[in-house]
């Protein structure tokens, strides 16, 4: 009879170290707002491969999935590319739209913010929703590594906030220019986490 109580404790003990540990986990994410930057179709479609968008969405969407709703933040690029027409009338630019969220992004709420720029904290809605929020904590995902996700790190390092890099929710145009974007802003600040953290 000893031995078996003895034994229940000690499973319990074990059973609470882990939950104990795990949520600690979760809430090193918990305390983090998360930018999901311009993980729109047509950029998913033209700037990445098949198998580098689909890694990328699926880092995003775990992220998304271990967040509390609210502290998600989706920003998007309002502007597309310029594309060069030619027909019977003329030559002509157009600006082609970035268009909607890639078709298996989860979008979990309305904090949606539209950007001109690569640096998305020059958007005013943006800064005050954070401001309004607290927000300390920054995850940077998305697009472009060496695009909008440097210049958004930047922003966001030299308005004070701690940002943070998973390079699996990351997407570049190619490995190189991905990695060295990231360490680019490791050196100036920003900290490098992996999706297996959480």
């Amino acid at each position: 009879m000893k031995k078996s109580v003895q034994f229940m404790i000690a499973i319990g003990l074990v059973c609470m170290i882990h939950l104990n540990g795990n949520s600690q986990e979760i809430n090193k994410l918990q305390n983090k707002y998360i930018i999901v930057l311009d993980v729109q179709q047509y950029w998913t479609d033209n700037a990445l491969t098949k198998h580098a968008s689909e890694e990328m969405l699926s880092a995003i969407n775990a992220l998304i999935e271990k967040t509390i709703p609210e502290k998600i933040i989706y920003v998007k690029t309002m502007a597309g590319s310029k594309v060069l027409s030619i027909s019977f009338k003329g030559i002509h630019v157009d600006t082609v739209s970035a268009g909607g969220f890639n078709k298996n992004l989860l979008v979990i709420n309305d904090n949606i913010f539209e950007k001109k720029d690569g640096d998305a904290f020059t958007v005013p809605e943006l800064t005050a929703f954070l401001e309004q929020n607290n927000a300390k904590e920054i995850i940077i995902t998305g697009l472009l590594a060496d695009k909008c996700v440097y210049n958004t790190g930047i922003g966001g390092l030299s308005r004070n906030y701690e940002i943070y890099l998973i390079p699996e929710a990351i997407g570049g145009k190619s490995v190189k220019s991905k990695e060295k974007a990231i360490a680019n802003l490791v050196k100036k600040g920003a900290k490098r986490l992996k999706l297996s953290d959480f």
